[in-house]
């Protein structure tokens, strides 16, 4: 079982992706990839992300035929790859609580828009890579494996959630 701590090194994380992409399976079985805007501003992961996503998508259609996902995120010194299953659902509670301006472009008949769901993601595993501190310590150490020969020092863990 994964420890408390664990699980926060993965909230920590996960708050600094502002985008993920979403991989869900098609029809035959093939990935599908599409990017999505993380709501955890709203919800800090504690082992479910959270999304809106509309009921006419393409994704929302994958997803009521297969509702496993792996989701990737990326940035300039970090990494995680998360697997799970998806949830879509019309509660109103969620989408009250995911809702702000960001996503009225995506939703013009608003909170209460017919096509509106919640995606929720509960987390079974993920893997992150992760580089000691800031930029500057990454490239010290990018620079200290060439010099040294020896592989740059990267944390990496899996987690069962």
């Amino acid at each position: 079982m994964t420890d408390h701590d664990d699980i926060e090194t993965l909230a920590d994380l996960l708050d600094g992706f502002p985008i993920t992409m979403i991989v869900t399976l098609d029809d035959d079985g093939n990935p599908v990839s599409q990017p999505f805007a993380m709501q955890q501003q709203h919800h800090r992961f504690d082992g479910d992300l959270w999304f809106l996503v509309s009921v006419d998508s393409s994704t929302a259609g994958r997803l009521a035929e297969r509702p496993v996902v792996n989701l990737a995120f990326s940035d300039h010194d970090s990494w995680v790859s998360l697997t799970g299953h998806a949830e879509l659902t019309t509660e109103q509670s969620y989408i009250d609580a995911m809702w702000d301006t960001s996503v009225e472009a995506w939703f013009p008949g608003g909170r209460a828009d017919p096509a509106i769901r919640a995606l929720l993601v509960h987390a079974d595993s993920a893997e992150y890579w992760d580089t000691p501190g800031s930029t500057v310590a990454t490239v010290f150490s990018l620079v200290k494996s060439k010099v040294t020969g020896t592989p740059i020092e990267i944390d990496n863990e899996k987690l069962d959630l």
